[in-house]
């Protein structure tokens, strides 16, 4: 299926591939399932959905060249999405339980979970790829920037709600107040980790 020149299913074949795979957002997504279940995780998912389609949008009209003119913000960028995640990391390894009941930090608000998407590493390329790829030239930027905006808020929305799902799976498991310590203490480390592979890619 194309529209104004745009192939969607190799752009929504991409953009899944991208979207579901292991990241920031989806460790984050699993972690609030688990802490919070679907329904108070939900913000965290359009969130999540509408930060990545603005920012993809705005690249599809243009603004792209700042990074191409302007690398170092990129660095910058890259460093304040690895110190968000230490930030998170230390909260979930800070997180008391008391009463045989987990503490955790609140779930993210759609503001909060839109906002990370501009620190986000993983968002950027994403974005950025889609735009200088799957917007063909010639065609009007306005028109084929709204169409990949709600593709790419479909897609995000599918993808999030997957790992949310996964999170309030793994709750029962997880009923064990040091079982639940245990996961958001391994999640933490991971998020750790993937804050050093973004600031060392």
């Amino acid at each position: 299926m194309t529209i104004l020149g745009i192939s969607y299913l190799a752009l929504g074949l991409y953009y899944w591939t991208m979207s579901v795979t292991p990241g920031p957002n989806n460790v984050m997504l699993t972690l609030s399932g688990v802490n919070f279940g679907f329904n108070r995780t939900l913000p965290h998912i359009l969130g999540i959905a509408s930060g990545c389609a603005v920012q993809t949008f705005l690249l599809c009209l243009g603004l792209g060249f700042i990074f191409h003119e302007f690398p170092v913000i990129q660095q910058v960028l890259k460093w304040a999405g690895a110190a968000y995640l230490i930030y998170l990391a230390l909260k979930l390894v800070g997180a008391k339980v008391a009463s045989g009941v987990q503490a955790p930090p609140r779930p993210l608000s759609l503001f909060d979970a839109a906002s990370f998407q501009f620190i986000n590493p993983k968002a950027w390329v994403k974005a950025t790829t889609t735009a200088t790829i799957f917007m063909p030239e010639g065609t009007p930027i306005l028109a084929s920037g709204l169409a990949i905006f709600s593709l790419c808020t479909l897609v995000n929305i599918a993808s999030s709600s997957l790992w949310a799902g996964f999170g309030v799976g793994i709750r029962k498991l997880l009923s064990n107040p040091k079982m639940l310590r245990a996961f958001n203490l391994s999640m933490a480390a991971l998020l750790i980790g993937t804050a050093v592979y973004v600031v060392l890619s």
